[in-house]
């Protein structure tokens, strides 16, 4: 997968945003952008979203100016490629985003990706640590102070194709206001969708998952947190007060979401019609932007009841519990996988749906659930693999509940991330992508993108499988999390999002070691490919070769690759790095005064960091035919003068006898001319005497 043509976008024009613009000023200020100024030593703890911490910003020299900074936690992948979408949304009920980029944050010696926002919001309705507040606000006040603004954002989201994902009343605002007279919301950038708001808010199957795995959402998500909140505003107690998360699901599940949220509560009126359709469990069912934009011009929309979940006649046993709803069964099953493994395999799993859910559709699933399981190889993990695919089987929107990870398909590869950079143990997340556990969500999912994600997965799949340089658990979290920096210990101390990132991150390393550093491991190699194929696949089977030589030609092809490509300026300490491991290169060629002369340009490259004139001097095959024809022909006339050496040295060594029967030849053939001359002349005498 490759995100070519925006990766190039983006790369040209964040060429070094962080070395001289991005640094530390004095004790307690960082600078942003070179005019942002984030004041340390003043936090927003009213502001902060669990680990990620709101600073006080100013702008410039306008000490007054109302900004604050987010600064984001590297485990917890930002949404920065959403921000171009956030920024294009005007609308005075939503936080505004001013700036966003990386800086050097000193407290962990790294660069840290960070957003800035005006700082208008005022105070949220309710602390990040109150989960289940019941604020008891007028239904009136509710209905033209939060609903009617709300929905524009909600709309405006909508229309820009952006799911929020952490609509709350902890990330709710007054404006500075007196409670429920006025509504901001807050941001959604700084952490993964979803991953900072409480389950209560969340719909059944992802209340389910992980925070860190619950992927983008959608709209309907988006609504569904909406009705949660105005529940929680209207309410004057909390029905499911002390109650733990897994019952207050279990609970929208027997009863569902209206009646946890409200219990006993009594509305009426237009705000009970609105809440019951955002509310509705049934994301095909719930309420969209247009029916509550219809609900607000007067129209009366069909009640919604919640839906009739399946429920069987007689209990089937778990855990020495008795279950008589699929969906709860499914939810408790990874729980022990052993037992499951034995519910199934002893067929009380079918016998039990057979003969006790009058559901055709379920019966279905897991007759191809059954299907599937057989074809598993038996040890191992197989208990966990069967319980998976039974619990899909048995609830269709159930999150992937593998051991002890649980997580929705399209959150995956942010789950990985954070797992990865936490150094929590990742076996279950290869067994995931191994064992494709992703096909029985994907193919009974009524919302999921089935194409995409199936091909995504099979992607990942294949190279799980592979062990060359970019293949590998590495390039699975690139392919899967495309938000990800590059997480190569060589880059531990940047925030690398792009090539060009990663080429002023290897400059900037450059500067302080060309001798011994290594620029390339499986990291660095799967991250190119994966963003831009182009710049590296095609020297992949020199780079794995053991070769220095073809592995130091490969390196610096890949990097003026990159620099011709993106149209970079030159980047001096890397052509002085490439050159420091040239020397295999140099000592190749035969032709000392060529290998000097080589030499001598490739410093001059060097010095103007031009990666693309170094690259070229040796990207001809006919410099080295001709090195190599010369020195065969050399080798030739030296071989010829080394035998003639040899005979002399033979001749030499029988001592007096040496030139005997040569020096005899010569003198015979002196006499012979001698003779000859002498003829002539006695001839010519006789003649001139006669």
């Amino acid at each position: 997968m490759s995100n070519t043509a925006e990766s190039i976008d983006t790369d040209k024009s964040e060429k070094d945003t962080t070395s001289s613009e991005n640094t530390i000023s004095g004790n307690d200020e960082i600078i942003l952008n070179g005019d942002f100024r984030i004041r340390v030593e003043e936090p927003l703890s009213y502001l902060d979203k669990g680990k990620i911490r709101a600073y006080r910003t100013i702008r410039g020299s306008r000490h007054g100016a109302n900004l604050f900074a987010l600064v984001c936690d590297r485990s917890m992948t930002p949404r920065f490629l959403s921000k171009t979408k956030y920024m294009a949304i005007v609308n005075p009920n939503l936080c505004k985003l001013v700036q966003s980029g990386k800086v050097f944050w000193p407290s962990h010696q790294q660069e840290r990706y960070c957003f800035i926002y005006e700082d208008t919001v005022g105070n949220p309705y309710i602390k990040q640590d109150e989960k289940n507040p019941a604020l008891g606000w007028k239904p009136e006040n509710v209905l033209s102070n939060i609903v009617a603004p709300m929905v524009t954002v909600l709309r405006d989201l909508r229309n820009k194709e952006l799911a929020h994902g952490e609509i709350w009343p902890g990330n709710m605002f007054d404006g500075g206001a007196k409670p429920g007279q006025k509504i901001n919301l807050g941001e959604c950038l700084a952490l993964p969708a979803s991953s900072n708001l409480p389950s209560l808010y969340e719909p059944i199957e992802r209340a389910l998952a992980d925070p860190m795995g619950r992927g983008p959402g959608d709209i309907s998500d988006d609504l569904y947190s909406f009705g949660a909140s105005l529940a929680v505003m209207l309410r004057s107690e909390d029905p499911m007060n002390g109650v733990s998360d897994s019952k207050v699901i279990e609970c929208k599940i027997e009863k569902g979401s209206y009646a946890t949220l409200l219990g006993k509560e009594r509305l009426s009126g237009a705000i009970l019609e609105l809440l019951r359709g955002l509310l509705y469990d049934d994301p095909v069912q719930r309420w969209t932007i247009e029916d509550i934009e219809a609900w607000q011009d007067g129209r009366r929309l069909s009640p919604k009841q919640s839906p009739k979940r399946a429920k069987a006649t007689r209990p089937i046993m778990f855990m020495n519990e008795k279950y008589i709803r699929p969906e709860l069964l499914a939810k408790d099953l990874f729980l022990d996988p052993d037992e499951a493994a034995k519910l199934i395999d002893n067929n009380e799993m079918d016998q039990w749906v057979e003969r006790a859910i009058e559901d055709k559709t379920i019966k279905n699933r897991l007759e191809q659930a059954t299907q599937d399981i057989s074809g598993y190889e038996r040890g191992g993990s197989y208990n966990n693999r069967a319980t998976v695919a039974v619990a899909h089987a048995l609830y269709a929107d159930c999150c992937v509940q593998y051991k002890d990870i649980q997580f929705q398909p399209q959150g995956f590869g942010k789950y990985l991330t954070y797992a990865y950079v936490q150094n929590i143990d990742i076996d279950p997340y290869v067994d995931v992508i191994k064992y494709n556990f992703i096909t029985p969500v994907i193919r009974e999912s009524r919302s999921l993108d089935k194409g995409i994600l199936s091909s995504t997965f099979e992607h990942a799949r294949n190279f799980i499988k592979q062990k060359g340089l970019s293949a590998g658990l590495e390039r699975c979290i690139y392919i899967l999390n495309p938000e990800a920096p590059c997480l190569s210990p060589i880059l531990d101390k940047y925030y690398v999002q792009t090539t060009a990132d990663m080429m002023n991150a290897f400059e900037s390393i450059c500067e302080k070691s060309s001798k011994a550093t290594i620029l390339f491991d499986r990291h660095v190699i799967s991250f190119l490919s994966v963003k831009d194929r182009q710049n590296i696949d095609p020297y992949l089977s020199e780079l794995s070769l053991n070769d220095p030589r073809k592995k130091a030609l490969a390196q610096l092809k890949i990097l003026a690759t990159i620099q011709k490509r993106l149209g970079l300026d030159g980047y001096p300490a890397i052509t002085q790095w490439a050159l420091n491991n040239f020397s295999s290169v140099f000592e190749r060629f035969h032709d000392s005064e060529k290998s000097n002369s080589l030499k001598q340009q490739a410093e001059k490259m060097a010095r103007d960091g031009d990666l693309k004139g170094f690259a070229a001097l040796f990207d001809n095959p006919k410099l080295y035919e001709h090195d190599v024809d010369a020195f065969f022909q050399a080798k030739e006339h030296y071989q010829k003068l080394v035998d003639e050496r040899n005979l002399i040295e033979k001749e030499l060594s029988k001592g007096d006898r040496y030139g005997r029967n040569t020096g005899r030849q010569i003198a015979s053939v002196i006499s012979m001319i001698i003779s000859f001359l002498i003829m002539i002349v006695a001839v010519y005498k006789a003649f001139l005497g006669g």
